[in-house]
C-alpha cells in the first residue's frame, strides 16, 4: 500500500513484530508463530494485514531490504539522499513541524515539539541517532 509519507498504524505493534523478525520468537501475542522475515513489499503487507496493522511507504518505494548484523559489526544506515533533502527543504519553510512520531508523546507525558529555529538541527541529530544506533 503506497502513500504519500511512511505510516504506521499501530507503533506497539510494528515494533513487536520488527522484534519477532529479529529474535524468531514470536512477540505478537501467546501461542503465535514467529512470522518469517519478510524478502518483498508484498510479504510485509500480508504479514501486516494478518495482524491488523497498516503500513504504508511512499510512492516511490518500490523495494525492501531487511538488514540484521552481528554484535561484533559497526552498522552504519545511510538514509537515502533524496529523502533528507526533501525533508530539509519542508523544514526550511516557515511553520514547519517536526514530524515526532506520537508514541514519544505516551513515554514522554506531554506533546514534543521542535523550536522553529531548532528543526534542521534536531533533523541531523534523528538522523545521526537512526544510523547507528542500536536497539538495545
Amino acid at each position: 500500500m503506497p502513500g504519500a509519507s511512511m505510516t504506521i498504524s499501530d507503533d506497539l505493534l510494528w515494533g513487536k513484530l520488527v522484534k519477532s523478525w529479529a529474535t524468531g520468537r514470536s512477540y505478537l501475542g501467546p501461542g503465535t508463530t514467529p512470522p518469517p522475515i519478510p524478502r518483498t513489499l508484498d510479504e510485509l503487507h500480508a504479514q501486516c494485514q494478518q495482524i491488523g496493522l497498516t503500513v504504508t511507504f511512499p510512492d516511490r518505494q518500490k523495494g525492501l531490504a531487511i538488514v540484521q548484523y552481528s554484535p561484533e559489526t559497526v552498522a552504519i544506515k545511510l538514509p537515502p539522499k533524496t529523502m533528507v533533502e526533501d525533508t530539509e527543504a519542508v523544514l526550511a519553510q516557515g511553520n514547519a513541524v517536526y514530524p515526532i512520531p506520537e508514541f514519544y508523546d505516551q513515554f514522554y507525558g506531554a506533546p514534543l515539539s521542535v523550536p522553529q529555529d531548532k528543526l534542521l538541527d534536531f533533523h541531523a541529530c534523528r538522523i545521526g541517532d537512526y544510523s547507528i544506533r542500536n536497539c538495545g
